[in-house]
């Protein structure tokens, strides 16, 4: 089978590899349709702190069951599959509580591990959940992004009514805000980029401002009534972004952190305190998640393949990722197909 590595920043290549080997407890699958994340992004540029080369990458991924291994019974072939990209141990405190995605020693899927930019990929029974139906594998593979905005939105308790605010109108960003939205919340994203703000508004009917224009404070002050938003979501991972989102939160108001900041971050502790904000950082997702989303998806309230707006063939992709991945490329979200 074919696989394609990235071997160093910006340099990919294709590689022979032999048809993986179905174990007990194990699955092997075909890959349909493989969505490019943001984290992929930075691995291509050499900028993912937590990547290691050479690595297959990707882990938002469809495909169909060709084998399971001895002992799996709720998955056969034919099957359609969204890979949950997840490898906890199984065994640490937050394992023991179901928190998986927040285990002790989480690897991914196409970060830690070889991802699914590869014509076959085994792995665990559990690491895939089955789409019944007939479903276009891209949209599939668009359902674990979608899961990263669902576990966001979670923490926040919103009731129908509340408002909330999303920082950053990138794939995870509009993410959270329909995530937020199937709670019956008011929805409202902030993006500096004038083309973002422009295909989120017309693709999804969402309201996106511009945070960095004059009238920004004023229109939330309207918006909001003067009693600016019930929570916020940040998917900026920018250090001044993040530093003061809780100005935007009303009293009692909770914020979440998406994105991960690899600096410190200062806030001003006595400000900070007397609002008794809820601070809560999200890392990647649950089976629970997936469920959710894929219930909202077969209800017609959640679409992926809105998201998708560029595609390549495997066997373009390398070339391909090289030219979504350049300065200036207009790409909200892409997919490779097999």
């Amino acid at each position: 089978m074919k696989a394609l590595i990235l071997d160093k920043a910006k340099e990919f290549h294709y590689e022979e590899r032999l048809y993986p080997r179905c174990g007990e407890g194990t699955v092997t699958v075909r890959m349909d349709a493989v969505c490019i994340c943001g984290s992929d992004v930075h691995a291509i540029l050499g900028r993912q702190p937590l990547f290691s080369f050479p690595r297959v990458i990707g882990h938002e991924a469809a495909g169909t069951v060709v084998e399971a291994g001895e002992g799996v019974s709720d998955l056969k072939e034919g099957d359609q599959v969204c890979l949950m990209p997840c490898i906890s141990c199984k065994k640490c405190r937050a394992c023991e509580k179901g928190q998986t995605n927040a285990c002790k020693s989480l690897e991914l899927y196409g970060v830690h591990r070889d991802g699914s930019l590869q014509e076959y990929l085994n792995a665990p029974a559990e690491n895939w959940i089955k789409i019944s139906g007939d479903a276009r594998p891209e949209e599939i593979a668009m359902l674990e992004p979608l899961t990263i905005g669902c576990h966001a939105a979670a923490k926040l308790g919103l009731k129908p009514g509340d408002r909330v605010l999303v920082m950053g109108a990138g794939p995870i960003g509009v993410s959270c805000a329909l995530n937020a939205k199937t709670y019956g919340a008011e929805v409202i994203l902030a993006d500096t980029s004038a083309q973002r703000r422009r295909f989120v508004s017309e693709q999804f009917e969402l309201d996106v401002l511009d945070p960095v224009s004059y009238d920004y404070n004023s229109t939330i002050q309207r918006i909001t009534e003067g009693q600016l938003f019930d929570a916020v979501v940040d998917t900026t991972a920018v250090k001044s972004v993040m530093e003061n989102d809780w100005r935007q939160i009303t009293q009692g108001g909770k914020l979440v952190f998406a994105g991960i900041c690899k600096g410190v971050l200062e806030i001003p502790g006595e400000e900070f305190h007397m609002k008794e904000p809820s601070l809560f950082v999200t890392r990647n997702s649950t089976k629970a998640d997936f469920e959710r989303v894929i219930d909202f998806w077969k209800q017609g309230i959640l679409s992926p393949g809105d998201f998708i707006t560029h595609r390549t063939s495997f066997e373009e992709a390398g070339t391909e990722l090289l030219k979504w991945t350049a300065q200036g490329a207009d790409v909200f979200k892409g997919v490779v197909r097999f």
